[in-house]
């Protein structure tokens, strides 16, 4: 078992043996029905949140740069579809578990049909559709009537810039899964298990862009030694795909993720495609999380100087984005082919020893793929222990201090006459009342703190984000104005469909510009926003507690005076100090996230109909001319003028939804996110406070009942609290020695 196994299970058995300290309590005669309040519920709860936090590794690049191939290798097996559809959006994750299992989700019948009305905004033969541009794949009639409308369609207008158009691969792809996903797709979301012998299916949904299409998310569930638990790494779609929003659910995933692992292929070398995603990363404010593979393929390099000199060349260019960064330099397919040689197909294991016979290039990948391995797990070991362990074991060294101060009340009390017991606890009051106040003034502190940094942070949002005067509407605005058709490259025919072909083909580049635009320069500026936010949230309620310290601690020495008791502790620590919550905890716990980036603007076919329009009154208007000037105007000049309009109008309507799609996100950003991290945080830091004052809130009423009852009753307690004291103090050795091990591990 590894050391991270090892301690989460001592946590655990801690967390456990906490609770039980809580039921002995519960067997002191009047005790019954005590309640702990929020420790019980800390210790009930910590499982469940231990087994649901996760690390999250991203594996990025371009496609064809073998990232698939790279986490097979993590995981020993052929368990993720190697060379998927650059249609799909997918982001395949995997994790550790006991069995073999796919877990396919597949986009709600609302999300399909949408997609697919945008994709025929101003497609030609189109006709057929109602005014609203509405669809619905589910219809029978209507699934005809789009596929005699792609048939309809030449080569010229299934071809775009020299590769199929994406708009048309997408219908046609519905169009042709339709039948095979139909039955278990649903008004939500459907999901879709292939387990065991049955795993390997999956590889049909994912491989085929017919049916991948209808695919939003795919989690892959290994029995894996060689991935520990609470580990998720996911295979992203290619940075370079064809369609920007691809792009932006890699975003939403980086915005989630530990560690970035970018893999480069030594057959392209970094491309213009890299170096602009990784600009993108870098203005995320995420490039100190990534770690870099440059995919070696064998067959491409003479010799291992060939090799050197390329990763020499990655590593300089890399270095003007991340100063030194972590590269290696190995094979992922031959690392695979060596964990499967035994089940290599004939041609696979011609090639895996035929890369064998070069001992230079095979013992250079494995140096570098074992260099490798050693700063990934060490990298992931920090983050867990950081992340996963320690503020579990924090809190149940604070616990652990506030129920061994509440032994000792109650055994102080216990262990005097009727008479002094009481003249204890009228003290004891005293001091409670003054604990009271300072909690209470803690509370209202933190409380009343929450309506003014919602207010910054609301000032801040709608600054940000005004759809008017923000930055990001500014620059979408000035690249929408800026945005220039390239006018040439529709005048080649002024028949009716060729215009119809000119003005879809004019609509798809502008919104591709524009798809590119948001996701590559608007979006990570979005994303640094947010993680600003949470910052700042932070450091604000850190700020509030810290004038509060010396009082607690000042407090805490008086109220255990009262009871002549010695405040010092060992390790020179006062009292049970606890300094709040870390941001990345409340985040764990509390479920919240930002809203996904992904908002595709929607655009009204009307254009195509005023287009059209405007065209008939332009050759009107030219036959008019030509009546008087007896000479015709250059050939293709009405449609020029009416293409130069439509462009004027889809502009137009662009500016407008870009408003609409600023006011929607900054509301969902302030209320669905930061309204709700703000209570969150204050709740976490209250917790905080509360933990360390509990045990001095404990109603004592039945303690001092207890006195005047029979001698047995008060000789028991007094041995069930003795028995506490041994068990609790045990169990503070314990924790101290899991918080060194996580220290030193980390």
């Amino acid at each position: 078992m590894d050391t991270y196994s090892t301690l989460k299970d001592e946590i655990l058995r801690i967390n456990q043996d906490v609770l039980k300290l809580f039921s002995t309590a519960k067997s002191i005669p009047g005790m019954a029905d005590y309640s702990f309040g929020e420790w019980e519920k800390t210790c009930e709860y910590l499982p469940g949140q231990m087994a649901e936090n996760t690390i999250r590794v991203a594996i990025v690049g371009t496609i064809k740069s073998g990232k698939s191939t790279f986490l097979n290798s993590i995981f020993n097996g052929e368990y993720v579809k190697r060379g998927a559809g650059v249609i799909t959006s997918i982001v395949t994750r995997v994790r550790n578990a006991e069995r073999l299992r796919a877990k396919l989700f597949f986009k709600s019948w609302q999300e399909i049909n949408s997609e697919i009305e945008q994709a025929l905004v101003l497609f030609p033969s189109a006709n057929w559709l109602p005014k609203d541009g509405r669809f619905d794949i589910r219809q029978k009639k209507e699934r005809e009537k789009l596929q005699r409308a792609l048939g309809e369609l030449g080569p010229e207008q299934l071809i775009t810039r020299s590769t199929r158009n994406l708009n048309n691969v997408l219908l046609t792809s519905y169009l042709k899964g339709y039948e095979t996903v139909n039955s278990f797709l649903t008004p939500d979301n459907g999901i879709q298990l292939y387990e065991d012998d049955r795993f390997f299916d999956h590889k049909t949904f994912v491989g085929d862009e017919s049916l991948a299409v209808y695919l939003k998310d795919v989690l892959l569930e290994i029995n894996s030694d060689h991935v520990q638990s609470n580990i998720e790494i996911a295979d992203c779609q290619g940075s370079d795909s064809s369609n920007p929003l691809h792009l932006t659910m890699i975003q939403d995933y980086l915005l989630l993720t530990h560690l970035i692992i970018y893999v480069v292929s030594s057959r392209t070398g970094l491309r213009e495609a890299d170096i602009r995603f990784l600009s993108m990363i870098k203005k995320m404010g995420i490039m100190d999380n990534i770690v870099f593979v440059i995919n070696c393929d064998f067959s491409e390099h003479d010799g291992i100087d060939d090799l050197q000199t390329l990763v020499d060349r990655i590593r300089e260019e890399i270095s003007m984005l991340k100063p030194n960064p972590d590269v290696y330099c190995f094979s992922a397919l031959y690392n695979l082919f060596s964990s499967l040689k035994d089940n290599l197909s004939d041609k696979d294991r011609l090639r895996y020893e035929y890369w064998q016979t070069d001992r230079d290039l095979t013992e250079l990948s494995n140096s570098e793929s074992a260099k490798f391995e050693s700063v990934f797990y060490e990298r992931l070991a920090r983050k867990r222990y950081s992340l996963l362990l320690r503020n579990h074991i924090e809190r149940l060294g604070v616990i652990l201090s506030g129920v061994g101060d509440w032994i000792g009340i109650n055994h102080d009390v216990l262990a005097n006459d009727a008479d002094s017991a009481r003249e204890i606890l009228k003290k004891i009051e005293t001091h409670q009342r003054r604990l009271s106040q300072i909690q209470l003034s803690i509370k209202k502190t933190l409380s009343g703190a929450v309506p003014e940094i919602r207010k910054e942070l609301q000032r801040e949002v709608h600054r940000f984000l005004d759809a008017q005067s923000g930055p990001v509407a500014k620059d979408l605005r000035n690249f929408i104005r800026a945005y220039m058709p390239d006018s040439d490259g529709y005048q080649t025919n002024v028949a009716d469909m060729d215009f119809s072909r000119s003005l879809y083909l004019l609509f798809q580049d502008f919104k591709q510009a524009l798809d590119s635009h948001v996701t590559e320069v608007i979006n990570p500026e979005v994303l640094r926003f947010v993680q600003d936010g949470e910052k700042r949230i932070e450091a604000y309620f850190a700020a509030l507690i810290i004038p509060f310290e010396s009082m607690i601690e000042e407090a805490y020495d008086e109220f255990i005076g009262v009871l002549g008791r010695n405040s010092s502790i060992p390790d020179g620590k006062k009292g049970p100090g606890n300094p709040g919550p870390k941001m990345d905890a409340i985040i764990q716990t509390s479920g919240v996230s930002p809203p996904p980036l992904v908002a595709a603007l929607h655009y009204s076919a009307k254009v195509r109909t005023e287009a059209i329009m405007r065209l008939g009154f332009y050759r009107a208007l030219g036959n008019i001319k030509t009546l008087f000037k007896k000479s015709s105007d250059h050939k293709g000049e009405e449609a020029l003028k009416a293409l130069k309009d439509a462009a004027r109008r889809i502009k137009r309507e662009t500016e407008k939804a870009v408003v609409f799609n600023l006011k929607d996100y900054r509301e969902n950003l302030k209320f669905r996110f930061f309204f709700k991290l703000v209570e969150a945080t204050s709740d976490g830091f209250a917790q905080a406070v509360l933990d360390r004052f509990q045990a001095f809130f404990s109603d004592l009423s039945a303690t001092i009942e207890r006195i005047g009852t029979s001698q047995n009753d008060k000789t028991k307690a007094v041995h069930i609290l003795n028995e506490m004291d041994r068990a609790s103090q045990a169990l503070q050795v314990k924790v101290d020695q899991v918080r060194r091990e996580i220290e030193e591990a980390s």
